[in-house]
């Protein structure tokens, strides 16, 4: 029984379980497809009177922008400009328009259609990607219960709809991904695909500064706390290295320039401020009339350059006007009404079963890191506290930052998105916990703990896509 879980958890897999997995990943992608072409079909039929209009809109203005650029000149920059996603107007950013400018040139029914078959398509792609990424860094369980759960959990419905919020959150999870690998092993390269993915997610939405924050606070004193280590303590943290960080975020803010320059450029000539994006200010203001007629009554560079930095909706002057007192309890009692009406209140049960399933593992290795005199194989650590640490300083700043935009914005996109990484990361670490106890005396309970536990919320989902191929209904 151990070795049957070993092959089929441990990181040497076998053909034949490599071959149960990518059919497995056969069924998943028909099912996720065909559930989608049912909401596509029946459910997202008027693109009207919705966000998706001005996606709509965003195509042509895309186009618009790319041609009058060719105009202008052939020169590097140009060329460089033309070749990357840069309209935006304020509301609407523009990876998901530029990704459908092939069809800039068709009337808006036909882009509408086309956008949102392509948007199923790309973001099931993603997901398929993610789930062989998945098989390769964990178990086969682990990654097919990533899969089930964030895909047809969170990631379906938003794919089937002409806008950007489904490559937005599988974007943030890469990012995700890529930032808790940096925190086990800081190695230079990673700093460079790290900012890529955080590029590609600003260009989808920009509301990825809590991820950045928290990645330099946690990085900072982890740095800050080896510094005032002993030497056999740093010895234990071999994987992370202080020097590597100053190198790192040069390259990381390079690489995220890089990409996302042309959009930065067209922001600042267009707003006067290359970060510009609407909802910076909505948070701050008391109602979603009040935020549209904000919107009305500053457009550009010229309207917005009256507002002094004391003026401008933020933080200055909401706590000059209002206090520190009522910030907290604005953003404390909105947080919460953003987890319950988002998917975190509906679905949080996945959240806190995936905790206890870190738990679970977690105690056997600990259990083995006390024991560790008896074994053979030492049980190293995993930078677990690092990880969690990370997850909970993103998680609040998102959740706060949600919560004061709560009286405009009630479904949150910022909120949304921290469903997949929360489940992530504490499958990371079990998975990460499993893998060190494989050659000590605990491997066969570590393993069986791990696979049952992953079980329930495979056969839970697998259920219900079964019944809901059987007979779909659209809820």
């Amino acid at each position: 029984m151990n070795q049957g879980l070993n092959k089929f958890e441990g990181s040497h897999k076998s053909p034949g379980l490599w071959i149960l997995y990518l059919g497995f990943l056969v069924i998943y992608a028909w099912a996720y497809t065909y559930l989608g072409s049912i909401i596509i079909l029946e459910k997202n039929t008027v693109r009207t009177g919705q966000i998706q209009s001005d996606f709509i809109d965003a195509v042509y203005q895309s186009a618009a922008v790319r041609e009058n650029s060719s105009e202008k000149g052939s020169s590097i920059s140009s060329n460089f400009s033309r070749a990357f996603p840069q309209y935006t107007n304020g509301v609407v950013d523009p990876l998901f328009p530029w990704l459908i400018l092939g069809y800039a040139d068709q009337p808006p029914d036909i882009v509408f259609e086309a956008g949102k078959w392509f948007n199923l398509i790309f973001s099931g792609s993603l997901l398929i990607a993610l789930g062989v990424a998945a098989a390769r860094a964990f178990s086969f369980s682990g990654a097919a219960a990533i899969l089930l759960m964030g895909g047809f959990g969170v990631i379906l419905e938003r794919s089937a709809y002409f806008s950007s919020d489904a490559i937005y959150y599988l974007l943030v999870v890469l990012s995700w991904l890529c930032a808790l690998s940096l925190i086990r092993q800081n190695l230079l390269w990673l700093y460079g695909v790290f900012g890529v993915l955080l590029g590609l997610s600003y260009l989808a939405k920009p509301l990825i500064w809590p991820i950045i924050a928290g990645f330099i606070l946690v990085s900072v004193i982890r740095s800050f706390w080896l510094s005032l280590s002993s030497r056999n303590n740093r010895g234990k943290n071999a994987t992370w290295i202080p020097s590597n960080q100053l190198v790192g975020f040069a390259i990381l803010i390079t690489a995220f320039l890089l990409v996302t320059g042309p959009r930065l450029s067209y922001a600042n000539s267009t707003f006067g401020d290359p970060f510009h994006y609407y909802q910076k200010y909505f948070v701050w203001l008391d109602s979603p009339q009040e935020a549209a007629r904000f919107k009305e009554a500053y457009p550009g560079t010229e309207e917005l350059s009256l507002l002094t930095w004391r003026e401008r909706p933020g933080l200055v002057k909401y706590l000059n006007e209002n206090g520190a007192a009522s910030l907290l309890k604005r953003g404390w009692t909105g947080a919460i009404a953003q987890v319950k009406s988002s998917i975190l209140g509906r679905s949080g049960w996945i959240l806190i079963y995936g905790f206890f399933t870190y738990a679970a593992i977690a105690a056997i290795h600990r259990k083995a890191s006390i024991n560790q005199v008896e074994e053979v194989w030492r049980v190293r650590g995993t930078g677990a506290g690092w990880m969690l640490l990370f997850l909970g300083v993103v998680g609040f700043l998102m959740l706060f930052y949600a919560g004061l935009g709560n009286p405009v914005i009630q479904y949150s996109t910022m909120t949304t998105s921290l469903f997949l990484p929360v489940l992530v990361t504490f499958i990371w670490i079990a998975e990460r916990y499993r893998r060190q106890l494989q050659r000590s005396s605990y491997a066969k309970l570590a393993n069986r703990v791990h696979c049952v536990l992953m079980a329930g919320p495979i056969l839970w989902v697998a259920v219900r896509v079964i019944l809901a191929v059987r007979t779909p209904m659209i809820s």
